[in-house]
């Protein structure tokens, strides 16, 4: 049993299932079962992954696709990490050339068929190279899932990333990504985290070098019983960097979702700029919402700053909608969709993007 979770301050997330990851068998699938359960078809730019094994590689001439992890990748900073490293069953490298740039989004697929998902994804962009990436996990069962995933951005390389999940209910999923971006490189990155599992959900992003810049952004909705714990970090390291963080959450029901930002501006960072901002609904009496913003900052010549607010649907606007012939569910259902429209419609890929909002709706009841 882990007994200590990587979990920020003011949390009081307890009880979590991550036992030891049993791999489980199920047999009698064939290998696209689970793709078409989850809505996700085979299309050109694509990879595909089952249980660790490659089985499309569908991507533009130059760029490299393979299994061949760096030790690097996986280095050690908590129990869950320590874990992935050794019970690792799922392994993917990208690597875009220099100057490459890939004009159409790449959809990368990770499926846990007969197995818990215990996976590793590099990807490394080269000098001057830009890519549009879209990462979906799908686990079809109560399979446990251990995801650690590290983007190393070169300098002027830009990087759009669409991070997904489909987990199966019940299951627990640990997923932590890390990002370095060297001098004026670019991350844009959405993160969904759209399921009914119980969640400890990382995003550490680190500006190491002169003028490169990050815009994390965490989508989430809890429902049911789930716990949710999100921790997005953005820490500037080099001078003239600039760190964003939008997250917003919606939580139901009897859940409880926690949204942990931290902005870090190590000393020598002049000229930077952290900030984040936080916004939580909650809908029910019964939920648990949390906003935990952190600055940390050792520079003095910086620029940051913090927003948060929880709260419920605005009354007034559901007066108007229900002035409208809406019935009030009706009503705060639209108030709640708009909430997460602009990341969702910022989704490239139209299926994926019709698949999530499906999925949102489906989650709102």
């Amino acid at each position: 049993m882990i007994d200590k979770l990587p979990l920020a301050e003011k949390t009081n997330i307890q009880n979590w299932a991550f036992e030891d990851l049993v791999l489980k068998d199920i047999l009698g699938m064939t290998p696209y079962t689970a793709l078409y359960e989850a809505n996700i078809h085979t299309t050109d730019n694509q990879i595909i992954l089952i249980d660790g094994k490659i089985i499309q590689a569908k991507v533009p001439e130059g760029i490299i696709v393979d299994a061949d992890v760096s030790e690097e990748s996986v280095t050690a900073t908590n129990k869950l990490i320590d874990l992935n490293r050794q019970k690792v069953n799922s392994k993917l490298r990208i690597v875009v050339p220099e100057n490459h740039a890939v004009k159409d989004a790449i959809s990368i697929v990770v499926v846990a068929k007969e197995r818990s998902l215990v996976h590793q994804t590099e990807m490394v962009l080269e000098a001057g190279a830009s890519f549009d990436m879209v990462e979906n996990y799908i686990c079809n069962y109560q399979f446990n899932a251990n995801i650690v995933s590290r983007f190393k951005i070169g300098e002027n390389a830009k990087l759009k990333l669409s991070t997904l999940s489909d987990m199966a209910d019940l299951a627990v999923v640990y997923h932590h990504k890390y990002a370095e971006i060297a001098n004026d490189g670019v991350l844009d990155t959405t993160n969904f985290v759209i399921n009914n599992t119980d969640l400890v959900f990382e995003d550490f992003t680190y500006l190491t070098g002169r003028g490169a810049e990050a815009d994390v952004k965490t989508v989430s909705i809890a429902s049911g019983g789930q716990k949710q714990n999100i921790t997005v970090r953005t820490e500037n390291v080099a001078d003239h960097t600039v760190g964003n963080i939008v997250n917003y959450g919606i939580v139901k029901d009897e859940a409880h979702l926690a949204f942990n930002g931290i902005g870090k501006i190590q000393k020598a960072s002049k000229a930077s700029d952290n900030q984040q901002e936080t916004r939580l609904l909650n809908l029910s009496k019964n939920a648990e919402a949390v906003a935990n913003p952190f600055l940390l900052i050792d520079e003095g010549d910086i620029t940051a700053g913090h927003a948060a607010s929880i709260g419920q649907l605005d009354e007034e606007q559901l007066y108007y909608l229900m002035s409208r012939g809406m019935s009030r569910a009706e009503a705060g259902k639209m108030i709640v969709s708009g909430f997460l429209a602009p990341f969702v419609d910022a989704l490239d890929d139209e299926m994926m993007r019709e698949a999530l909002a499906a999925r949102i709706e489906a989650k709102l009841g």
